[in-house]
């Protein structure tokens, strides 16, 4: 891999086999501050295991939550619950 040093704009060339990329740490949640939905410190999305926030009948997935090892293989898991955890609320409340 090829990339440019923007500190000293020198190239450098790295071998390698595989890359993360880690696109950032706080989560776009901003929209949220005014509402019920329970914020960590940090901004996260304070879910459970099935991925149910604080409020009855909202559900959240992916990095913007509490859920541990922000990375696109896990969100994607997590998304799946979710989604599953709210098809299961909407038929037992016969939403």
């Amino acid at each position: 891999m090829k990339y440019k040093d923007r500190a000293t704009d020198q190239e450098h060339v790295v071998e390698l086999a595989g890359i993360f990329v880690q696109i950032g740490l706080l989560p776009n949640t901003d929209f949220l501050k005014d509402s019920a939905v329970e914020l960590s410190n940090r901004g996260e999305i304070m879910v459970n295991d099935r991925n149910e926030t604080n409020v009855k009948g909202v559900f959240a997935a992916g990095d913007c939550t509490t859920v541990p090892y922000k990375q696109i293989i896990i969100a994607t898991g997590e998304g799946a619950k979710a989604s599953l955890s709210a098809f299961d609320y909407m038929i037992r409340s016969g939403v």
